[in-house]
């Protein structure tokens, strides 16, 4: 029979060499547990920060609120916007035409009435990001549309100031040949 004979000494170095290397892992499992905390940490800030603007932005729109306008509530989704309003909750006696409004065509002057904004003044009011939320879930084909100067166009139609809007939509279509 052949016995294995074991150096006295090589059993306490292979534990401690398994020990070392158990304790290496664990030391990296943690950095590396840490890094991607940090980085989901660091992700969540900032979306709270984006979030915190956006609120602070319909707060301040809130406080502008006159009796024409819809009151705004603070139902969050995605992102933070107006709740839906019943078609016929304050309708008012006229609609204006929004399709003077460069960008604004039939399909979305109706999403837009249907959202109860049926006036320039409403129009002038309405914060950008709350329309690009529209566009957004009316489909991909209302998506390449940009909101961001509507409001001013439709102020300058509500003061009347047709020049100046036919000025800024001559400037517009400029920038985009």
């Amino acid at each position: 029979m052949l016995f294995l004979q074991l150096n006295p000494f090589s059993k306490p170095v292979a534990l401690s060499e398994i020990l070392i290397i158990l304790i290496a892992a664990a030391c990296v499992g943690w950095l590396i547990a840490k890094i991607i905390a940090y980085r989901r940490i660091s992700m969540l800030n900032n979306h709270i920060s984006v979030k915190k603007s956006e609120l602070a932005i319909f707060q301040a729109q809130e406080k502008k609120i006159t009796s024409t306008q819809l009151p705004l509530t603070a139902k969050v989704s995605k992102t933070i916007h107006p709740a839906r309003m019943p078609a016929n909750f304050f309708a008012p006696e006229k609609t204006d035409d929004f399709k003077i409004i460069e960008g604004i065509g039939p399909k979305i002057e109706e999403l837009i009435n249907k959202e109860g904004i049926h006036t320039y003044e409403q129009l002038s009011n309405t914060n950008p990001i709350r329309i690009a939320n529209l566009l957004k879930n009316a489909g991909p084909r209302f998506q390449m549309h940009n909101p961001s100067n509507w409001p001013q166009q439709a102020k300058l139609a509500h003061e009347q100031k047709w020049d100046e809007l036919k000025i800024l939509k001559d400037t517009m279509l400029a920038g985009r040949q």
